[in-house]
């Protein structure tokens, strides 16, 4: 009997396994939809310049911050991952820089919804193309301010008072 208890064992087991396999790759086929969707109306809202289109995806990155850090906390405790990258030395580095790759992704696009006014550059854009064209210019002009050479600027420096005018 105790070749059929320790098969019951193994085959409850190998059930319980399998259905938290399956739990699994459900909810990760749930959560990558959802962070797909929020992908699109991200690359949807960067091209309209509409930030109710870019707030999903920064919210559903922000999630994605949190559950990396736990994985990186969890993985931590596992030397098979840490193994994986040659040690913890570079398992928490490869994590940081990760994780801090993720963030600056985060803040860049947070940036640029804060930029977007919530859509306005789109109704006002008489306004915001002048806005737009004043920082393209002064973005340009200080291009170019920061190209002048040394012998540039001593040329400039040394030359006639009809020459600038």
């Amino acid at each position: 009997m105790s070749v059929s208890t320790n098969n019951q064992r193994r085959f409850a087991k190998a059930q319980h396994l399998a259905s938290v396999t399956v739990i699994f790759l459900y909810t990760s086929t749930i959560l990558t939809s959802i962070y797909l969707m929020c992908c699109i109306s991200l690359l949807h809202g960067a091209v309209k310049y509409k930030r109710e289109y870019i707030l999903p995806w920064i919210m559903a990155a922000c999630v994605g911050v949190i559950l990396l850090i736990v994985a990186i906390v969890i993985g931590d405790g596992h030397p098979c991952v840490v193994n994986l990258f040659g040690g913890h030395n570079l398992y928490h580095f490869g994590c940081a820089l990760f994780v801090l790759t993720f963030i600056y992704a985060i803040c860049a696009v947070s940036s640029f919804a804060l930029e977007t006014g919530g859509g306005q550059c789109v109704r006002n854009t008489l306004t915001s193309n002048d806005e737009r064209g004043e920082r393209l210019l002064l973005l340009d002009h200080a291009a170019h301010s920061s190209l002048l050479s040394a012998a540039q600027l001593n040329k400039l420096s040394h030359g006639t008072r009809t020459q600038f005018v």
